[in-house]
């Protein structure tokens, strides 16, 4: 069950959305389309089964499945594509959304940009006296964008919509949770 799905800045403090989208999505304006942190979290669901971890499953589906609705970066079908092998690519867009086989080299390329992080003490968020922690008290798992939003996978100027679903371990997805990315 996602708990938060939202944006930090780099420095891990968590900043507020500035409004609602007419779909109901919290929208977050940003100065620009790099330098900040993605940040998801979640708990177990009603089946109480833990919450399943894999940002990146080559020739499969990962737990986490985050799709935006523009292409970031370059918007590179190359999958991992993030300057470590001599390439520095985006990510593609996803629309329709689908979360499911069709866009698993999309999910594995957004993924492989994310880190888990499994207590509060780990979180890349910070509370308002600077301490490391999760954004709600509920969550037992934090996804964020690692090392954070760059250059390669900037978002475009206008709004970008995110849709995360989230897998427990048996592979059930979570009820889909969207927000809007507005750049200046």
């Amino acid at each position: 069950m996602v708990t938060y799905l939202g944006v930090a800045r780099a420095d891990g403090i968590v900043t507020d959305p500035i409004g609602t989208s007419p779909q109901g999505f919290s929208i977050y304006d940003r100065p620009l389309g790099s330098g900040f942190l993605l940040v998801a979290e979640a708990r177990r669901g009603p089946d109480f089964l833990r919450v399943g971890s894999q940002t990146f499953v080559p020739n499969g589906l990962p737990d986490f499945r985050l799709v935006a609705s523009r292409p970031l970066g370059n918007g590179s079908t190359i999958v991992c594509d993030d300057g470590s092998a001599g390439l520095l690519g985006g990510v593609p867009a996803v629309v329709p959304i689908e979360f499911g086989a069709p866009a698993a080299a999309a999910l594995n390329d957004m993924g492989c940009r994310f880190t888990p992080r499994g207590n509060d003490g780990d979180a890349c968020t910070r509370d308002f006296t600077a301490v490391s922690s999760f954004v709600e008290s509920t969550s037992q798992i934090q996804f964020c964008s690692s090392p954070g939003v760059g250059t390669e996978i900037a978002f475009p100027p206008g709004d970008t919509v995110l849709t995360v679903r989230i897998a427990n371990i048996a592979g059930q997805l979570g009820e889909a949770v969207s927000i809007v990315i507005r750049v200046q």
